[in-house]
């Protein structure tokens, strides 16, 4: 089993403490950090499900040229823990560490293969420089503030080893195919992300911000799926995952905005009709790269 050694340099007072989920709305959320999806069985439930729609997307749980040789992998923001003890499956020489904001998520106990801690890579992740071979992230769009992404990718980049692979992939709201109410309702959702310090139109610059912190060999991927059970079992599941996301979010949304749930409900009836009528296809875009040898 490889052990995994805490950083030393790290503040004290930035030390990330058990965040204590509460009731905000009909949902619960932390708030201790700017994470605004909910931290309940509901939204475990929705993460899960969504790992294996991801799956069935992209057809792999990484993008990166790993070998299987790989040891050390790091997950950043690892919610359940359900991509790590997939991982650790095809990686049987790997220990796999998920690090979480919140433990009320992990689902499995720490194994040989896998180990589950708490962390928050917006005070510094708590490990030491060159430690791991692969550093995952994935669907963090929600839990990074736009401003805080540049030393987000460094703090990735910081415990990648050189010549070990960083890899990013997110959700933003690039949707092709999509009608005019599609469009509306991404745009008002984007300005409640924008009041709160979230930009979506980050997430498929990226690639680029690997590339101007130093990354080398980085491969950008804009991956469309079909968003609609007009793309078979992919997009009915997508769809789902879409469906239960917007829920997840409508609390907090609607009660920024002022918009009674009501409305947003019918509004995201008359959006869903319109990705199978005009066969929308919702974007995911990946970016992975590795760290230069002698960085």
């Amino acid at each position: 089993m490889h052990l995994f050694r805490r950083r030393q340099t790290r503040h004290r007072d930035q030390a990330p403490q058990p965040v204590e989920p509460q009731a905000i709305d009909d949902r619960v959320r932390s708030t201790d950090t700017p994470y605004f999806l909910p931290k309940d069985a509901e939204e475990d439930s929705r993460l899960n499900f969504q790992h294996r729609a991801l799956y069935a997307a992209i057809g792999n749980h990484y993008l990166a040229p790993l070998t299987p040789e790989t040891d050390t992998i790091l997950d950043v923001g690892t919610g359940t823990g359900i991509w790590p003890v997939e991982m650790s499956h095809l990686f049987p020489k790997a220990h796999i560490l998920g690090l979480d904001v919140s433990s009320t998520s992990f689902q499995h106990p720490s194994t040989a293969a896998y180990t589950f801690m708490l962390g928050d890579i917006l005070h510094g992740l708590p490990f030491p420089d060159k430690q791991f071979a692969f550093v995952h992230q994935r669907l963090l769009v929600a839990a990074i503030p736009t401003a805080q992404w540049p030393t987000a990718i460094k703090e990735l980049i910081r415990v990648t080893r050189p010549g070990g692979w960083i890899e990013i992939l997110e959700i933003g709201v690039t949707i092709k195919q999509a009608g005019p109410e599609t469009t509306r309702l991404l745009a008002w959702m984007g300005a409640c992300s924008k009041e709160r310090g979230f930009d979506m139109a980050v997430v498929p610059q990226l690639g680029q911000m690997l590339i101007e912190a130093g990354i080398q060999d980085v491969e950008i991927h804009h991956i469309p799926a079909p968003l609609g059970t007009w793309g078979g079992h992919v997009g009915a599941m997508l769809k789902a995952n879409v469906l239960s996301a917007f829920g997840a979010l409508k609390g907090i949304y609607c009660t920024q905005a002022q918009m009674s749930p009501a409305h947003f409900d019918a509004w995201v009836k008359d959006v869903s009709e319109e990705w199978e009528t005009l066969r929308a296809s919702y974007v995911f875009h990946a970016a992975y790269g590795r760290r230069a040898l002698g960085a």
